[in-house]
C-alpha cells in the first residue's frame, strides 16, 4: 500500500491520507489472464476486477472521505486444450466397425466449445462421425451416447473433461493397419501462443491462445498392429523485437516438443535440427522447465547451431516430458 502523509496549510492543519494498491497502475488497460498450472485455481474468464481507492481529508471544515474513480478490467479468456487417447492399446476395428476413444480437456479458464475432425490415413476407412461417450465405456451405444452436430462439442467449463468416440463406419472396415488423426480446435480461434481475439472471450473480454495454440492433434492406430510406444508433438511461438508475433528478422522462435511416452520404452532420445535461416539461442535448452547445458556430456542435453539433442534414456511407463529451445531469425 502507498501512504501520503500530512502538512500544515494556510487554513490550518490539513492532512491527506491516500491509500491505493500499488499494483493497480500496472493493470489498467492491460488484458488480465491467469496462468495457473491448475485449471481449478485459475481466475475465471470474464470476471471484472474493480479497484477503488479512498482519499481521507481533514481541514477546517472537518474530515471527509472521498472515493477515486474505479479502475476496472475484464479477465481475458485463455484458449487451451489437450487431446489424449482413451486407452494405451491399439484399437481393434472388426467387421462391424468400431469406435476410437479420445479424451478432450478444456485447459483454459473460460467456457469454450471445440470443433473435432478425424482424418484416416487409409482410403478404405470411413469416419461416420464423433460422439460423446456419456457412460465412458469406450463403445458407442445409440441409446446412450450422443453424436456431435457438425463435430462441435457443447461449451465446456474450465478443467472439464469430455470423453469422445470417433466412429468408424462398419461398411468400410480396414483390412490393413491404419491411423486416424483426430484434431480439436477451440471454436473462438487458434493461432500461435498469445494470439488475441478482441472482445471474443467470456464476459466480453479478450480471448488469448495459450501454449497449446488452442489446437491439439492425436494419431490413433487402428487395425492389427500395436501403436508406437510414444508420440512427439511440436508447437512454436514467435516473439518479434517490437513485441508482436510476426516472424521478422531478429524475432525469437520458441519450439516446444512434447514427448508422450505411452508405455515402457528404451533409449528414448529427442533430436531436432535448427531450421535454415535461424540460429540457436545459447542457453535456451530446457527439459521439463529445468535448464540443460549446451555442451555434450554435461547432462541429458546438447545444443548448437546444427541442432539440439536430449536423451531421456529408458522410461518405465507412461509419462510426458517437455523439451523447449529458442532460435533467432537471421
Amino acid at each position: 500500500m502507498a501512504f501520503l502523509g500530512g502538512h500544515r496549510g494556510k487554513g490550518g492543519r490539513h492532512r491527506v491520507a491516500l491509500l491505493v494498491p500499488l499494483l493497480v497502475p500496472s493493470l489498467v488497460g492491460m488484458p488480465m489472464l491467469a496462468m495457473s498450472g491448475s485449471a481449478g485455481a485459475q481466475t475465471r474468464a470474464g470476471v471484472r476486477v474493480v479497484n477503488v481507492a479512498t482519499l481521507s481529508v481533514r481541514d477546517g471544515d472537518g474530515e471527509r472521505t472521498l472515493p477515486s474513480n474505479p479502475a476496472s478490467l475484464t479477465v481475458a479468456e485463455r484458449l487451451d486444450l489437450t487431446l489424449d487417447p482413451g486407452n494405451d492399446a491399439r484399437v481393434d476395428i472388426g467387421s462391424g466397425g468400431g469406435a476410437v476413444a479420445v479424451v478432450l480437456v478444456n485447459r483454459g479458464n473460460g467456457s469454450e466449445a471445440f470443433d473435432l475432425a478425424a482424418q484416416p490415413s487409409d482410403a478404405t476407412v470411413t469416419i461416420r462421425g464423433v460422439a460423446i461417450d456419456r457412460d465412458g465405456d469406450g463403445r458407442f451405444d445409440a441409446a446412450t451416447d450422443a453424436l456431435l452436430t457438425d463435430g462441435r462439442t457443447p461449451a465446456l467449463d474450465p478443467g472439464a473433461t469430455l470423453r469422445l468416440l470417433v466412429l468408424v463406419d462398419p461398411a468400410a472396415t480396414p483390412v490393413t493397419v491404419a491411423t486416424i488423426d483426430v484434431t480439436a480446435r477451440a471454436v473462438t480461434g487458434t493461432g500461435p501462443a498469445g494470439t488475441v481475439f478482441a472482445g471474443q472471450g467470456d464476459g466480453g473480454g479478450d480471448a488469448v491462445t495459450g501454449a497449446t495454440t488452442a489446437r491439439a492433434t492425436l494419431a490413433v492406430a487402428i487395425g492389427a498392429a500395436p501403436p508406437p510406444a510414444a508420440q512427439l508433438v511440436k508447437s512454436q511461438s514467435v516473439r518479434a523485437p517490437d513485441g508482436s508475433d510476426r516472424p521478422v528478422n531478429g524475432a525469437i522462435i520458441t519450439y516446444r516438443l512434447e514427448a508422450r511416452i505411452l508405455r515402457a520404452a528404451a533409449a528414448v532420445r529427442i533430436d531436432d535440427p535448427i531450421p535454415q535461416g535461424t540460429l540457436y539461442v545459447p542457453g535456451s535448452l530446457t527439459l521439463d522447465g529445468a535448464p540443460l547445458s549446451d555442451a555434450a556430456g554435461d547432462d541429458a542435453g546438447r545444443a548448437d547451431d546444427a541442432g539440439i539433442a536430449v536423451t531421456l534414456g529408458d522410461v518405465a511407463g507412461a509419462t510426458t516430458r517437455i523439451v523447449q529451445f529458442k532460435v533467432s531469425i537471421q
